[in-house]
């Protein structure tokens, strides 16, 4: 019954969190509008070989994980829900696999559940798992990799043909399907997960024999792609494995998203924050596991899996939080396994290294959840004249306060009750009402930066079919999305510079100073452009830009300045 519960409460965290609220959020520019627009131009061309942005080349990223979200909108439409459909499905059976894999290594079921709605219940997976990129794909598929071949291992120790032969393909398949969404770490990330745990078990014969037939079948699920993209486009590898690969990895300062080595450790703290609140329980619980014996290689082969890519993604000068997202499964597993192992000898409930950090946390909550609603709602208005929400948002206070005292009476109810097993369960209750609350909670202020559906909906007359549309590199995906054109021209290309390199996109760029003969070259057209506020009106007091016939901002009350949060629309004639 007690198993059933634990399950019960997994799949309502899921439902709830990565199903029920998926459209709630407007897509937020530019990255979700970025992965859903890729496919939609897919879908409206048919070419299924080549991705595309604005109609250019786009060759950041593979294809499979466009495919994926190109099926979410065939079946659910365009709208937000599709657009987030892949990502919330992928976490799913990121928990799943969790789930089942901690049940097969701990021969019990209780603690495969609680250790998925540990995994679910992380900030960082949540984050992923609810918004459309490709990064929870990807972590899907190395999960279902590195899982897939422990197994295989098993098979081979226990001198079972069938059993490892079959999860030998079945690691293959992942792995082929991890590279088709993001690239080369799909072999690298499972390499430096189990090669150290095989040399430290001193398993060598299956260390050069068992990886041929996985590399064979990744081979078999990329090779038909991989044929096709050079066909079309010869230049997509030299790109993708110079540009994406080796410049992102080797590139110092000069890398995309350059950060020192400590950025991923900075990330796992708040990726998993509520977790680390019971480490000393978790700590006490894995010393008392112990890391050996024969037995325990399992728990071994968990914390090479989370070393191991860590160590290598640290080592990497591009860094985005969402690559250590494949770590976060072995660590969602080592979390269960230490608080149940640490509650083996607390059987009475009465943990201090349980109960204690839990005190602390709803005491420090009692005070300072009421001084942080009061500072928000009144002191900031009152005195420094800022508010985070407006007066129409006033009952954010509302959701933000019965999501405080949800999460005081689960901590309360965590740390006074007497089985351990209830005691477990009411934290994951504990924290959920905080995930379901920053559904609601993000200020209008941050949409309207972000978020310009309604903006581009709401100057959706002054767009024709032979409207010629200027736009910033930040904001040409959600124009593409929102009126279906893959022809803008752009003043700043950004991340699709390298498409503009082609002879038949010569005119799709126009820069700041030729503004005026661009429109001057088309007396005829309707010329439009969508332009960040605090780039177009110092632009404009320049005396770079054309007058404007008819100006429309995203914010109203932003001022025309270098300091304007919004997006402007003009017109020039």
């Amino acid at each position: 019954m007690k198993n059933k519960l634990n399950l019960f409460a997994v799949v309502l965290i899921f439902l709830v969190l990565y199903v029920f609220l998926l459209g709630v959020r407007p897509l937020i520019m530019p990255d979700e509008v970025r992965y859903v627009e890729i496919p939609r131009e897919m879908l409206a061309d048919g070419d299924f070989v080549t991705p595309r942005l604005n109609g250019l080349r786009y060759f950041e990223k593979p294809i499979m994980g466009y495919w994926l979200i190109a099926g979410a909108i065939r079946a659910f439409g365009e709208n937000n829900f599709a657009a987030r459909f892949i990502p919330a499905v992928s976490t799913g059976l990121s928990a799943l696999i969790v789930l089942l894999l901690t049940a097969k290594i701990t021969g019990r079921r209780e603690i495969g559940a609680y250790a998925a709605g540990c995994f679910l219940l992380m900030p960082l997976v949540f984050i992923v798992g609810t918004f459309c990129t490709l990064d929870a794909a990807f972590s899907l598929f190395i999960t279902a990799t590195v899982a897939s071949f422990y197994c295989a291992i098993e098979g081979y120790l226990e001198k079972n043909r069938v059993k490892c032969l079959s999860w030998l393909v079945a690691t293959g398949a992942a792995a082929g399907c991890a590279f088709m969404v993001k690239g080369f770490l799909a072999f690298a990330l499972p390499v430096m997960a189990a090669l150290p745990w095989l040399i430290w078990e001193k398993r060598w014969k299956a260390i050069f024999t068992l990886p041929w037939l996985p590399f064979a079948v990744a081979l078999l699920v990329i090779a038909p792609w991989a044929i096709l993209i050079h066909r079309a486009q010869p230049d997509f590898w030299r790109y993708f494995v110079i540009e994406e690969h080796f410049s992102r990895f080797f590139g110092g300062a000069e890398a995309e998203h350059p950060h020192g080595p400590h950025f991923f450790v900075v990330t796992l703290l708040w990726g998993a924050a509520e977790w680390f609140l019971l480490l000393p329980a978790i700590a006490a619980g894995i010393r008392k596991t112990g890391i050996r014996g024969e037995k325990l290689s399992w728990f071994r082969f968990l914390i090479f899996w989370f070393a191991g890519p860590f160590i290598l993604l640290s080592a990497s000068s591009g860094k985005l939080p969402t690559y250590i997202l494949p770590c976060f499964p072995p660590l969602a597993i080592v979390i269960a396994v230490g608080l149940f192992r640490y509650f083996e000898d607390h059987s009475d409930g009465r943990g201090k290294l349980f109960d204690v950090p839990l005190k602390v946390f709803c005491g420090a909550a009692l005070i300072a959840g009421p001084v942080a609603l009061v500072v928000l709602g009144y002191v900031l208005p009152h005195y420094f004249e800022f508010s985070i929400y407006g007066k129409a948002e006033s009952w954010k206070f509302i959701v933000m306060g019965c999501a405080f005292v949800l999460v005081l009476a689960g901590g309360v109810a965590a740390f006074a009750s007497k089985d351990p097993r209830r005691k477990l369960l009411c934290f994951l209750v504990t924290v959920f009402p905080i995930f379901v609350s920053s559904f609601f909670l993000v200020p209008q202020s941050v949409y309207d930066a972000r978020c310009i559906s309604e903006f581009l909906e709401e100057c959706r007359d002054e767009i024709t079919p032979d409207t010629l549309i200027i736009a910033h590199g930040s904001n040409v995906h959600a124009v593409c999305y929102a009126y279906h054109r893959k022809d803008l021209v752009m003043n700043v290309p950004g991340e699709l510079e390298y498409g503009l390199t082609y002879p038949e996109a010569a005119d799709r760029e126009v820069v700041d100073c030729n503004v005026r003969a661009f429109v001057a070259k088309h007396p005829d057209k309707k010329i439009v452009m969508f332009f960040p506020a605090n780039r177009y009106y110092p632009h404009k007091a320049k005396n770079l830009l054309p007058p404007a016939i008819f100006e429309k901002k995203s914010i109203p009350s932003d001022p025309e300045s270098r300091e304007a949060d919004g997006l402007v629309f003009a017109r020039f004639q």
